[in-house]
């Protein structure tokens, strides 16, 4: 099971990005539109304390977002997603929402930079964890049509200085809780 989702992984990283030419898009979005978006792909979630595994757990991933246009370069948004992993009979999973900004330093290519500000969530049985977190990363946008578009993206979520805690109270502290994501996702602008 494992092998598969290192394959899927790996599989989702030799995506190639597309060239500079199809991201030019003569329709640019106009300062104050609506844009939203979804995001499907695979990410591993690591939790760094003295009892925590330390290996990274892999997992599917998704995600969505919904904003407007500051300018035709920058978007802001709302967005939040989800992670899971089965390890054995323990189901893993980690919960995020929050903001999003995303800008393209160069208006005629489809790089875009992320940033964001949230929350995350730890589950798994009677273990949960809860903290803010940030989140940083960057994409390759490729035009469909006029309102369309897709593309690739690799973001990090980084969350420190919580508890990890049971129905007891806190095991372990401070805790770091870290899920570096590779998704495909579509936009509507």
């Amino acid at each position: 099971m494992k092998a598969h989702r290192i394959s899927a992984l790996l599989v989702c990283a030799l995506f190639p990005m597309p060239s500079a030419a199809f991201a030019q898009s003569p329709d640019e979005p106009s300062p104050g539109g609506i844009w939203w978006e979804i995001s499907a792909g695979a990410g591993g979630m690591r939790l760094t304390c003295a009892i925590c595994d330390p290996t990274r757990e892999l997992g599917p991933a998704i995600s969505g977002a919904v904003g407007a246009y500051g300018s035709p370069r920058v978007r802001v948004g709302l967005e939040g997603g989800g992670w899971a992993n089965d390890d054995g009979d323990v189901r893993e999973s980690v919960y995020r929402a929050g903001l999003v900004a995303q800008l393209h330093p160069r208006p005629d290519s489809g790089l875009h930079l992320i940033g964001g500000l949230g929350w995350s969530g730890y589950r798994a049985e009677l273990f949960t964890y809860d903290a803010i977190r940030l989140t940083l990363g960057a994409g390759w946008d490729l035009p469909l049509t006029g309102d369309w578009v897709v593309g690739n993206r690799l973001l990090l979520d980084a969350a420190s200085f919580a508890s990890l805690k049971n129905d007891e109270g806190a095991i372990a502290s401070p805790v770091g809780l870290s899920v570096m994501t590779f998704g495909l996702y579509i936009r509507r602008r």
